[in-house]
């Protein structure tokens, strides 16, 4: 029988302690849903770390003319979810150049880049371009190849953005400091670089020769303290054929357990129903009225591990537990132990052959999958309608604040 004089407890009287220990385990969907329980579980769900989770991969809306909606596919739950308007006030050809953190770099129809958090909605303005970067407004899709954070701005005032752009037929990197009023070249850099990652603090750049740079913020700067160029067996970069019809791209990786990996991936230019690889004649053929439509699609992934010691890479034919996302975004790892939803020894891609995009209206977008290293194979993770996904899919890890 309830004591006729004893208080009903509500869910706002929970103990903070144990709020914040129950806030700790939940995934990013449950949180933003306690966050909408009372004022004081929305406070207290911005004071917590968020629990562990893999990426969402960001879509263009499903509906025609429809510029300003993104999909995002939640792997853990196979599920989509759909953010209207959130992209609005950027224009209707907003371009991602780079997600890290929970946030995208993104440049909007007027090319004036952005970082964004599209779960939060908090937009920080960027400087605009000039010098080398003035064109960025006509080739933007092309000029700037990727971005990142060495920071989260949700929980840092003292973040870094460094990007690599293209000019004079030269990959090269600059980086934005919180509170600059431009962006500034790095001295001493490579002049060819092809992917960035950051790891407590520091920069790791790797360039087209497969040499890797270690950069640390020091003071205002960042400041070289180590550079490898490692050496590679021949008889491990010769398994699979290089030619014309075939393009490679290179990804830096430092996994959860710490090893720093150099995955290789090669693409198919053309790729016919049946999966062969074909050349560029064969898609008009004396029969034909019209060209095949033979979409570019990957074919194989290498993977090498950085030997620190040896100063060497050392071909990987298992990445164990490891699952590695990979495409515009910072490259990164999870482990299938944490994460059960994840096929281990595999790579989950997205399609960042970015100037490519506006080269053909049917198809673009649309090179994303599962590659399992065990047997070589590539399957689909994510089924869409559409035959060209333009904006570009993109891996982000969701942040709410």
């Amino acid at each position: 029988m309830t004591h006729p004089h004893k208080k009903r407890r509500r869910i706002s009287d929970l103990p903070a302690e144990l709020l914040e220990v129950i806030l700790t385990k939940l995934p990013f969907v449950d949180n933003i849903r306690s966050s909408a329980v009372c004022s004081s579980w929305n406070s207290a769900t911005t004071q917590v770390p968020l629990c562990a989770q893999t990426p969402w991969l960001m879509l263009p809306s499903d509906e025609e003319d429809d510029f300003t909606t993104r999909r995002f596919f939640n792997l853990a739950e196979n599920k989509v979810y759909k953010m209207k308007n959130v992209f609005e006030r950027f224009g209707d050809d907003v371009w991602c150049v780079g997600s890290s953190h929970g946030w995208l770099v993104i440049l909007d129809d007027e090319a004036n880049p952005h970082l964004f958090n599209p779960f939060s909605r908090v937009q920080i303005q960027l400087p605009l371009f000039t010098d080398e970067l003035a064109n960025v407004n006509n080739l933007r899709k092309s000029l700037i190849t990727k971005a990142i954070l060495l920071a989260d701005p949700s929980r840092s005032n003292d973040f870094v953005v460094v990007m690599i752009y293209d000019y004079d037929f030269a990959s090269r990197l600059a980086f934005y400091k919180q509170g600059d009023k431009t962006w500034t070249k790095l001295v001493g850099a490579n002049q060819d670089y092809c992917d960035i990652i950051c790891h407590d603090n520091q920069l790791f750049a790797l360039a087209d020769n497969r040499s890797v740079e270690v950069w640390e913020f020091q003071s205002s700067s960042l400041t070289k303290i180590m550079s490898i160029e490692p050496s590679m067996q021949l008889k491990d970069v010769e398994k699979f054929p290089r030619n014309n019809n075939i393009s490679t791209k290179f990804y830096l990786v430092k996994t959860s357990n710490d090893d720093v990996l150099f995955i290789e991936r090669f693409i198919g230019n053309f790729v016919n129903a049946q999966g062969f690889v074909v050349d560029e004649s064969y898609l008009l053929s004396s029969n034909d009225t019209q060209p095949l439509v033979c979409p570019y699609r990957t074919k194989m992934f290498f993977v090498f591990k950085l030997d620190f010691k040896l100063k060497r890479w050392e071909k990987v034919e298992s990445l164990k537990d490891q699952v590695v996302f990979l495409g515009g975004n910072q490259s990164m790892s999870v482990s299938s132990h944490d994460f059960s939803e994840c096929k281990p020894n595999s790579i989950y891609f997205t399609d960042d052959r970015w100037y490519e995009m506006d080269l053909d209206n049917l198809y673009g977008g649309h090179d994303l999958g599962l590659f399992n290293l065990d047997n070589e194979s590539i399957k689909p993770f994510y089924h869409s309608d559409l035959e060209k996904i333009d904006s570009p899919p993109f891996w982000i890890s969701p942040n709410p604040w």
